[in-house]
Parts: C-alpha cells; structure tokens; sequence
C-alpha cells in the first residue's frame, strides 16, 4: 500500500510488460475479477492515429450539453496525470485516485503471482478508471484508446457506437508500415451490431466497409470536412449539412474532429444544431494548437500530424517561424522536420529529459535552416521574443507548457 500519490504513481508508471501482448484475455480476467462486466454506463469508442483526444472532448462536452454526467478517458497528459480520467470536466482527484491505486494493488498481486505475468501500466490505469467510472456513477463514458486499437487495453468494453479518426503513420513497430496494416488495428474497434463513424480515406475506406459489413454494423463515412474549412478569430469554422459550425480548436483537421462528434449525436439525440455549436464552443484541449503568449504549443508527433500542423500554420499566413522541437527515437522526425521547414526559418533544439529523446545535435542533420541547441527548456524558451511554434512530442510539449504557465 501507499502513503502518497507520488509513492503510488511511481509504482504505476514503472509497470512493464513482460510479453507483447497477442489477445486481450489478462484485460478480460481482471475485469471478471474487479467484477467490471457489466457496466451500467454508455461507452463511445474512439481510435485513430491522430484526433482521438479533440474528438473524445467534443463528444464529452455535447453530452454534457444535455445534463449527462460523462466520464472522459484520455492519454497522454498534457497538464497533469490526473487528467486522464474525468467526469464532468473535472479531473479525477488525488484523494479518489490514491484510493484506487491502493484498492487495485493487491488484486494485480495476486493476479501476477498466479499467473507468473505482468500487468502493464496502461492496463491498470483502464481498469482503475472503470472502477471510477462505475463507483461514480456515471450515465455515459467517452474512452480514447492509447495504441492501435484491435489489442488495445480499451477493446474490452462494449460500446454503443466506434469511432475512427484520421488514420496515418505511427507506431509502425506496433501496427505496421503500411496505412492498411494501420488500418486493420484501428478496425478492431469495430464491433457487431454496432454503428461506426470515420472519416473518408481512399487507402482505407473499402476495408472499413468490409470489415463494418462482417459485424452487421452501419458505417458512416464522412467527407473531408477540413477541405474547406477556415481559421477564424474563435477557432476553426466549417460547414455540416449546410450549417455553419464554429469550433474553438484552431486547425484545419479539427473540422473533422467536430464533425464525426456532430454526426454522432445526430445520429443518437435529438440534437438541434445551435445545441451542438453550444456544447462545442466548451471545448479545450491544451497542447493543441494552443496560444500562450508568442508560443504556439502542438503536440504534432507524427508525420500525419505536422502535414495537418504545417496546413494551419499556412492558412494563417504565419510565415518566418522560429521552432523549438524535439521529438522521440520511435518517430520519423526526418520528415516531420521536412515538412516544418516550409514555415520554419529557425529551430531551437534543446535537450530534453525523456529516455526515448533523439539528441539535439542529431535533428540538424535533417533540415537546412538555421539551428542552435539549448542546455534546457528554459533556456531554449528565452531565446524567443517573436512568433515562436513548439512541437514535436507530445511529452516535449507538456514540459514546456509547464514552464511558460509557472
């Protein structure tokens, strides 16, 4: 047991696996187990390579809009660890949270000494927002899967409704090198009887089709909404059945974030669309997009991600930046930084306390634009005085949030 929430924390976020994992049969146990099978609440399931949080919060918000009491499960964190599991927009406390850590320690054990196995973190973290959500409870959850989806911890619940975001490269040692192998995991979502939304993709929409028609499962595919959609002073306006829709995430993409949350409560309430532009209007993910000052922090950490970036900064005209950037070993930081050099004219790479950080020095081989490494953050931080974007992993990004907040 623990005294404290760092104690408990340190424990949590030290979980490693001891196999990859090939099914989902140790998450099905423990919830028999934590008697977690049968939930009283909704769930609504969200996948995709990119746009899973904006649209988690979307949903979340439009629900609360009609006096639901929602349960939000999200990763990563941007502001604090306890961010990952709320209700009602309010992060689970340290109180409750030390709670569960200390319930739930001795039944994972127990479970690892039986069966000579591991529990990983993300899987904890799952369960103990389960337990959460149905001590609470709570009338609908909103649950953002962490990676792929067909072998995610999350695909063990039973939702009323998939959702598939963008699908782009990432994570490719987990799901694969091509957008179809990608695919195939996002897909695993998809369950029988169950109504799927996405958004259009060539590469993929065929196979989404055919995977919805095996498990009898309507499939809306959307279009493209980010296409036309346009920066304005309040966020990011679009159109959705000949109605104009603001929502106060900035970036193009985030039309299609908006738009797979409208057409999902259409679909389930009746919802009028001046209801639906008020819910949205509450929506708020720091790290995306988010203005601080002259910083402009985006956790972009992926190539599709820094397209969809770089597509915003142009249309706001924001040309001549300066960027601070760092990324992790597992990504194709050669091409983001590629695509970033459109709208960069000088980097800041500095270094970066993360075990999976790529050294300054080793971005600057990657671009042709001037560069100066920075012992920290901090240091990095006082070079700026104008227009300044930070981005690159989603880690990086919430460290340096904290220091332009403190």
């Amino acid at each position: 047991m623990f005294d404290n929430l760092d104690e408990a924390l340190y424990w949590l976020e030290h979980k490693k696996k001891k196999h990859k994992r090939e099914d989902l049969s140790r998450m099905n146990e423990l919830l028999k187990i934590l008697n977690l099978n049968n939930l009283d609440f909704k769930i609504i399931h969200i996948a995709g390579t990119n746009g899973k949080g904006s649209t988690a919060i979307n949903i979340n918000n439009l629900l609360l809009s009609l006096n639901y009491k929602v349960g939000l499960f999200t990763s990563p964190y941007i502001v604090k660890f306890n961010e990952r599991i709320m209700i009602n927009n309010n992060y689970i406390s340290d109180e409750e949270l030390l709670n569960l850590i200390n319930y739930i320690y001795p039944i994972i054990l127990e479970y690892e000494n039986q069966n000579d196995d591991l529990v990983p973190f993300f899987e904890i973290l799952f369960l103990i927002c389960l337990i959460y959500f149905k001590n609470q409870k709570i009338d609908y959850a909103v649950i953002e899967t962490g990676i792929g989806g067909l072998l995610d911890a999350t695909n063990v619940v039973k939702p009323i409704a998939s959702i598939i975001t963008s699908i782009g490269y990432d994570h490719m040692a987990s799901l694969g090198d091509s957008i179809l192998d990608i695919a195939k995991h996002k897909a695993g979502i998809i369950k029988e009887n169950t109504p799927v939304f996405t958004i259009t993709n060539s590469e993929t929409d065929d196979y989404l089709k055919e995977v919805a028609n095996n498990k009898n499962s309507k499939l809306f595919i959307l279009k493209d909404y980010s296409s036309d959609a346009k920066i304005v002073t309040n966020g990011t306006s679009f159109t959705y059945d000949d109605f104009n829709f603001i929502t106060p995430l900035f970036g193009l993409f985030q039309a299609n974030n908006a738009s797979l949350a409208i057409a999902f409560m259409k679909y389930f309430f009746n919802i009028t669309n001046e209801e639906i532009n008020k819910g949205l209007s509450l929506s708020y993910v720091p790290g995306r997009f988010e203005k601080i000052n002259n910083f402009i922090l985006d956790g972009a950490h992926n190539i599709s991600a820094t397209l969809e970036l770089v597509k915003t900064i142009k249309s706001l005209k924001l040309n001549h930046l300066t960027c601070i950037f760092s990324s992790l070993k597992d990504k194709r930081y050669d091409l983001m930084l590629k695509v970033l050099d459109e709208v960069v004219d000088t980097y800041i790479f500095p270094k970066f306390a993360d075990l999976r950080q790529v050294e300054p020095e080793t971005f600057t081989k990657y671009t042709s634009k001037e560069t100066s490494i920075a012992t920290d953050i901090s240091e990095a931080i006082t070079k700026c005085k104008n227009i300044t974007l930070i981005t690159g992993s989603l880690h990086f990004v919430s460290a340096c949030r904290k220091k332009l907040v403190d």
